[in-house]
């Protein structure tokens, strides 16, 4: 899903960032906590790539995202 997305985009797990993640928040690194709230300039830009690559193999193709970053 869209969290094993933003692990492997940033090369980071959920279990690694709460150690660096107030310092990169601070420094504006980020805005929020990207597996809050989806990093739509990076990893939605990947999600998109897919789904378009997806959509021109199988016109009408379904995709939906579940999960905290569902309402991104």
């Amino acid at each position: 899903g869209t969290n094993d997305l933003t692990q492997m985009a940033f090369g980071f797990s959920r279990d690694d960032i709460n150690s660096f993640l107030p310092d990169y928040l601070n420094q504006e690194i980020f805005e929020k906590d990207p597996f809050q709230a989806l990093d739509q300039t990076g990893v939605g830009q990947l999600v998109d790539m897919a789904v378009a690559k997806g959509r021109a193999t199988r016109k009408g193709l379904k995709c939906g995202i579940c999960g905290e970053h569902g309402g991104d």
